[in-house]
């Protein structure tokens, strides 16, 4: 019995074929699907409006998340026709080799006509590895393969596709087994699709795990901050993107299981969700530590990269605010804790950094165009600036003026004492000496300023006008 057992287990009853020469769906056209997504930018712009309203693994998902994140999913698979609420590509196939299952069902009944029903479940609960192999087109090692030193971003977009194609995989083979009516093997059709289900979702959700929390630490570098920045900050927002993937198709993984198998996979998935969350956590603190810690190579007065890339990821993670919200366990304060810390250390990194400017008015010109930008994201992005506040805003504002006033102070008042009557010289000559040595001064400002970068017209406006007040009546 132990041999027909083992028969039972070697049986590949399902036809994979059809994936790949009638939808196209193998490792590789995942890849390159992604890679086409990431190429032509349409995934990153569905990426970015890409919300969550789910509650909880084992809640619902709602319509607005289900469109978002349908538009995601159609960016990096739209040619395999894959979409998050039918499975029209998978159900227009037949996986089920119907000859090998009737062999399937004859074992079976040999078996429990011989009193060795429950030898044969022991043996499907054993070899559910091996019986997960003869899917090994959607096996989740093999789709990363090799590719696991590729960018954490492209990482977390195949796996995202891999979950999608592999659940709607199992889905449609769910259907199609409990379509059949064999007889004996209606008694462990069940157990038989667990035990691929249950090795095909562990696989995913460990891969999940070795990719996106292993070696997640942001490591300090004390050189060119945004070199560091970038790829550190970004680690942020990948846990966010998994985190919100993993809470959006674990209803419909869950929904595939039965018993104490679901309560296991149930545990699986929060446990994930929780390291992700610690992480999350983890994360913040490091992230605000570096960006305080960095030295910054400003090379011109003109928005820093640095701070162009840190007001993108807060404004990121405001527009992901419900998965964040998920994520610190419905904290909302705790958010607003977040992104306020992170700009207030933004702009220390910015004032400590623009003190080393040499030029006169060289900080203030580049604090002005820096925190500009910033008033600007926060108003351009709601959401944002009602989490710094009215007051913050205020300020803001106020100290745009105050830079523009230290500016002109910093800039011209040096240029304008030329005019200031420091010896006894006959008044009938120091009029043209004093004219000259005015030249002079506002030809080398000029000189010295005229690559000075405004990136904003109506600053640019404001700072000709607060030169004009304070230039043309000494002038005249």
């Amino acid at each position: 019995m132990s041999a027909l057992a083992m028969e039972f287990c070697n049986l590949k009853i399902l036809r994979l074929d059809e994936l790949s020469d009638h939808v196209g769906i193998s490792p590789a056209s995942i890849w390159e699907s992604v890679r086409r997504s990431c190429s032509s930018g349409s995934s990153s712009n569905s990426a970015a409006s890409w919300s969550s309203s789910s509650g909880s693994f084992t809640g619902t998902s709602g319509s607005s998340n289900e469109a978002s994140f349908n538009a995601y999913l159609s960016a990096l698979s739209e040619d395999m026709s894959v979409r998050s609420d039918n499975n029209k590509a998978f159900s227009r196939m037949d996986f089920i080799n119907r000859k090998l299952l009737s062999i399937l069902n004859d074992i079976t009944g040999i078996m429990i006509e011989g009193g060795c029903e429950k030898m044969l479940r022991r043996a499907i609960d054993r070899q559910s590895p091996q019986l997960a192999s003869y899917i090994e087109i959607l096996d989740i090692n093999n789709i990363l393969g090799g590719h696991k030193g590729e960018s954490k971003e492209t990482l977390i977009k195949v796996w995202t596709t891999a979950m999608h194609i592999i659940v709607g995989f199992l889905r449609e083979m769910q259907r199609q087994l409990n379509g059949q009516d064999l007889g004996y093997f209606n008694r462990l059709e069940e157990d038989y699709f667990l035990a691929i289900a249950k090795q095909s979702v562990m696989k995913l959700l460990k891969a999940s795990s070795s990719i996106f929390i292993q070696d997640a630490s942001i490591v300090p570098a004390y050189k060119d901050v945004h070199s560091t920045l970038k790829p550190d900050l970004s680690k942020v927002i990948n846990v966010v993107m998994i985190y919100q993937a993993l809470n959006y198709g674990m209803p419909t993984i869950l929904a595939l299981f039965s018993g104490q198998t679901k309560e296991f996979i149930l545990a699986e998935g929060e446990g994930l969700s929780h390291r992700l969350s610690d992480m999350f956590v983890k994360l913040a603190v490091e992230q605000n530590d570096l960006v305080r810690s960095q030295c910054l190579d400003i090379s011109d007065t003109g928005v820093h990269r640095s701070t162009r890339h840190i007001m993108d990821h807060m404004r990121m993670l405001v527009q992901h605010k419900s998965t964040v919200y998920l994520i610190l366990k419905g904290d909302e304060k705790a958010l607003c804790e977040l992104i306020v810390q992170l700009i207030s250390s933004l702009e220390f990194m910015l004032d400590i950094n623009s003190k080393g400017l040499q030029h006169p008015g060289q900080q203030q010109m580049f604090l002005l165009n820096n925190v500009h930008f910033m008033l600007q994201e926060a108003k351009r992005e709601n959401d944002l600036g009602l989490i710094l506040g009215e007051g913050w805003l205020l300020q803001r504002h106020d100290q745009l003026n105050l830079y523009i006033t230290g500016y002109v102070d910093a800039s011209w008042t040096p240029v304008m004492s030329c005019f200031l009557r420091r010896t006894r010289v006959p008044e009938i000559l120091w009029p043209h000496q004093l004219f000259d040595k005015f030249t002079s001064s506002l030809e080398m400002t000029y000189r010295v300023q005229k690559t000075w970068k405004f990136t904003d017209p109506l600053i640019r406006r404001k700072v000709r006008e607060a030169i004009f007040q304070k230039v043309i009546p000494e002038y005249r």
